[in-house]
């Protein structure tokens, strides 16, 4: 479970919710341009753009679950379990692993239209990055600051498609959310007309009637419906950074609120919001509500070894007191 919301007007901002059960390591990871990234069937790239993402480094490789890239390209991976179905190699395409794809698309691609070409001659594998890594069920959301596709490897091969709405959650497929979006294009933020009984004089007794219907369960198709609605209706706001947030907290899953089969919670660990003009990554976590950064263009970009820094899971909070 993970929600990703792309925002452009006023700039281009990026982020997403990650649902998951508990924290695999995961910190903010730069990669600097001669960083080798080594890929299983491709050759690696020994100079490429710079990225700034959240990752959990394992053995030495960045397995990144978002990032952007030094010229405003922004991408994140979201669980497609079930749909996602990987190919085998393909003789005449680029084959790449499902965990390859961010840094294949970060490392070499300026914008969408340039990525949309490099994924036209790619195909997904379901190799592993290690037997105790086994390849993760993904599609991916792809942003710019002028449009956003989205991604998915199914049993027809791989399909890029339009994303209008700049959002993205789990299953079903994204066609799937765009048609359930049908279901309420009658919600609006404004007091709703009352054409039950027009000729009654019918007292509201609550603001907030126009946005009635608007699904508030942490499904996936109910947080797709929440983030568009939520996304095209928030104003007011100086700082495009504290929108993103605002947004992102419509959809995030509180501790507890979601049990899996096992028994286990399922929660949101971080939310991230970058600013893809700036290459800030700014997150906050479930432990540690106050916003943290690290931004790309304040470390040595041209060096060969990879930059993190941990996530904080600590409370932040400022104490005002009279003394």
């Amino acid at each position: 479970m993970c929600t990703a919301v792309s925002i452009n007007d006023n700039g281009h901002y990026f982020g997403r919710t990650l649902d998951i059960e508990c924290s695999y390591g995961e910190s903010v990871v730069i990669t600097p341009r001669f960083f080798d990234i080594n890929f299983l069937y491709e050759p690696h790239l020994e100079k490429h753009y710079s990225i700034i993402g959240v990752a959990h480094i394992y053995n030495g490789f960045p397995l990144y679950y978002d990032g952007a890239n030094e010229c405003g390209l922004c991408m994140a991976g979201l669980s497609f379990t079930g749909n996602a179905v990987y190919h085998m190699n393909i003789k005449g395409k680029h084959n790449i692993a499902s965990y390859e794809v961010i840094p294949w698309i970060l490392g070499r691609c300026d914008s969408i239209n340039s990525a949309i070409e490099l994924l036209k001659s790619t195909n997904i594998t379901p190799d592993s990055f290690a037997p105790e890594l086994p390849a993760s069920p993904l599609h991916w959301i792809i942003s710019d600051k002028d449009e956003s596709v989205t991604v998915e490897s199914t049993r027809d091969g791989l399909k890029i498609q339009q994303n209008s709405v700049g959002v993205l959650t789990n299953n079903p497929d994204f066609s799937f959310h765009i048609a359930n979006l049908s279901q309420y294009v009658n919600l609006t933020p404004f007091p709703p007309e009352n054409k039950v009984a027009p000729t009654l004089q019918i007292k509201q007794f609550s603001k907030g009637f126009g946005s009635f219907g608007l699904p508030g369960d942490y499904s996936s198709a109910s947080r797709f419906v929440r983030a568009a609605f939520v996304k095209n209706h928030t104003q007011g706001y100086e700082n495009q950074v504290s929108r993103l947030f605002k947004i992102l907290d419509s959809v995030s899953v509180p501790y507890g609120c979601v049990i899996n089969n096992d028994g286990a919670p399922h929660y949101t660990a971080y939310s991230s919001c970058i600013d893809a003009s700036s290459g800030a990554y700014y997150y906050t976590t479930f432990g540690c509500h106050r916003i943290n950064s690290v931004r790309l263009n304040t470390s040595n970009l041209d060096t060969h070894s990879l930059i993190s820094f941990e996530l904080s899971f600590s409370e932040d909070i400022k104490e005002w007191s009279n003394d």
